[in-house]
């Protein structure tokens, strides 16, 4: 296998680089981040009228977590729902789970509104248990959603054969309002779509502090009235306060060569789906385009370690269990793998909030999901906006 990100391979959208900034500038609104979370930001400033914006990325729009991702897009908390009910009780879990509930659609209605070419599929998701001692996290969600009101379907082994006839399987939990994508198409768009509408776009430009009101970088600074920090892996230097409040998953993601039709549906033989296991490490795959298969997990060891690791082991073990479960793949190869840090807190509910002694900067950290990041997004500019703003939070 190549270490390379596929979505830099597969996307079908190219952007014109933005260069580095190299003077002195100011602005009505700086955003200080090119992923999902500072590009929705900046598209509500935007499209709320909004005008003289900056956003400053230190790579790539989408070049860091966001176009890393693996592009499973579901509204649903990072953690299961029946975590997020013992840890907060039901009202308090409604409004958690409208969260990234809302970042879905979010994310959905921008790709319709504006034609986003990022292979945008509805795939359903499938909790997948494959030994009898998980099978109480499937039941503990089913509950958990009941409770909520909210759509699933409980699968035995029987019934899981029929649209998922994986070997070893022996329950699921099947639940509709989930998407998968490419991620790093997706935010290439959005780098098109804003630089149309007037937003200035400076890439290759790290922040490396903001004094007052000013971001200074390297080669010049940005003064703006108003600022959205949408950072992840933010240095102590930087901010000493939110560094320390926010850790890093390191997840690890491959992709396979094209699978003939009877491959597919060995896998999926009714529809496309988005499968996660109940192990803590989570396997978890779905169809992309090309009639490829996309492979993701991680490892005890390599999950929390705060820097990249290029261990292709890693991803080997995973694409092992998904062939001992599809013999009709066992020699399909897999030709790219590649790492990335996801930012989260220690509850797996992103950072929103004020500076603690400047209200006109506001910081979005710790986004476990693109629905979470394309939400606090739109959340942080709606705010800037109307300091009262208070919707959900």
């Amino acid at each position: 296998m190549i270490y390379e990100n596929w979505w830099h391979i597969a996307s079908p959208i190219k952007t014109q680089y933005s260069p580095p900034l190299k003077k002195n500038i100011s602005c009505d609104y700086l955003v200080i981040g090119g992923g999902f979370a500072g590009l929705h930001a900046a598209l509500k400033l935007v499209e709320s009228g909004k005008k003289n914006i900056v956003l400053l990325e230190k790579r790539i729009c989408g070049g860091s977590s966001s176009g890393q991702s693996g592009g499973f897009v579901s509204p649903e908390s990072e953690e299961d729902m029946q975590r997020v009910v013992e840890d907060y009780g039901k009202e308090k879990a409604k409004i958690i789970y409208n969260i990234p509930f809302k970042g879905t659609q979010i994310i959905i209605d921008t790709v319709r509104k504006y034609n986003f070419k990022c292979d945008l599929r509805k795939q359903d998701t499938l909790f997948l248990s494959i030994k009898k001692s998980h099978n109480n996290t499937i039941l503990e969600e089913e509950k958990a959603k009941k409770e909520m009101g909210l759509p699933s379907k409980l699968l035995d082994k029987k019934e899981l054969k029929k649209i998922h006839p994986g070997k070893g399987y022996i329950l699921g939990l099947n639940y509709p309002g989930s998407y998968g994508m490419n991620t790093f198409a997706y935010c290439q768009e959005m780098e098109n779509l804003l630089l149309k509408k007037g937003v200035k776009i400076y890439e290759d430009t790290e922040v490396n502090e903001i004094k007052g009101n000013t971001a200074e970088t390297s080669l010049g600074s940005v003064k703006a009235k108003k600022i959205l920090v949408c950072m992840d892996k933010i240095r102590k230097e930087f901010n000493e306060e939110l560094s320390n409040k926010t850790y890093h998953i390191q997840t690890y993601l491959a992709i396979s060569e094209p699978l003939s039709d009877e491959q597919m549906k060995s896998i999926f033989p009714k529809e496309e789906l988005m499968c996660w296991d109940a192990k803590w490490n989570y396997i978890h795959y779905r169809p992309v385009e090309g009639k490829r298969l996309l492979v993701g997990g991680s490892s005890s060891w390599t999950a929390y370690h705060p820097k990249y690791k290029n261990i292709p082991n890693v991803i080997e073990f995973f694409i092992k269990d998904i062939k001992y479960r599809f013999p009709k793949i066992k020699n399909v190869r897999f030709t790219h793998y590649w790492s990335g840090l996801i930012d989260v807190t220690k509850d797996l509910v992103p950072i929103v909030d004020y500076d603690s002694k400047n209200k006109s900067i506001q910081y979005v950290s710790g986004c476990a999901g693109l629905n979470w990041a394309a939400y606090c997004g739109d959340y942080v500019a709606r705010r800037a906006i109307n300091p009262k703003e208070t919707e959900d939070l």
